[in-house]
């Protein structure tokens, strides 16, 4: 792979990445597909393998209570350890896993150091002398979110917005103010919301996840 990080081939996100990646078809190549254009040194690729794991990787540093400089140190060496393992990885069957057991890693190890500090006191699963003791229940928590998450950024933007204000940020009887914040009239919102799940649990099941189990990791 040449240098362990080339010139070029960054961390940084560019302003509105989100909104641009979720509209093209490099969001929805999969990963080892983005793997090969990383390989090819196609930045936008690694932009958008960035965007799709970074809120996992945080997760591990964020649960752990590490402060913003240490979480983003974490962010920072888990996308190192993928970038210098590129080739390896596109042998692996479950990308999200292997990054997931990374950034649990890394996160374990800046807790140690910080574990002798006055003010910072360590979370129960990460008080080990092992991070492979670290509960296999907080690690698939984490990559079902994950999933949940980029399922959700697969769908129309209206279904997507839909679909992100009925489970996080209101009362999914409340179609109110649900009807003036999507823009969708009031008596559309139940058909719109049944035919936006019917695509989302399409998608979750193509990534191995139960309709029924939908609810738990919203």
């Amino acid at each position: 792979m040449g240098k362990p990080w080339p010139d070029g081939f960054g961390l940084a996100v560019p302003r509105g990445l989100m909104e641009a990646v979720l509209s093209k078809k490099l969001w929805k190549e999969t990963d080892r597909e983005l793997i090969k254009r990383c390989l090819d040194g196609d930045q936008p690729a690694w932009d958008a393998l960035i965007h799709r794991y970074k809120r996992l990787v945080y997760h591990f540093p964020n649960g752990a209570r590490l402060n913003p400089e240490d979480c983003d140190e974490v962010f920072q060496e888990t996308f190192v350890a993928i970038y210098k393992q590129l080739e390896k990885l596109l042998e692996v069957d479950d990308l999200s896993r292997w990054i997931a057991t990374v950034a649990q890693r890394i996160t374990w190890r800046a807790a140690n150091k910080r574990r002798n500090q006055n003010d910072y006191e360590v979370p129960q699963e990460y008080d080990v002398a092992d991070p492979d003791e670290i509960t296999p229940k907080c690690l698939e928590i984490k990559l079902q979110q994950s999933i949940v998450r980029q399922s959700l950024g697969l769908l129309n933007t209206r279904c997507r917005k839909l679909l992100y204000l009925l489970f996080y940020e209101h009362d999914s009887s409340d179609y109110h103010k649900i009807s003036e914040q999507a823009g969708i009239p009031h008596g559309s919102i139940g058909p719109t919301r049944k035919r936006c799940l019917l695509k989302f649990k399409e998608l979750l099941k193509k990534r191995g996840i139960h309709e029924k189990n939908v609810s738990e990791w919203l």
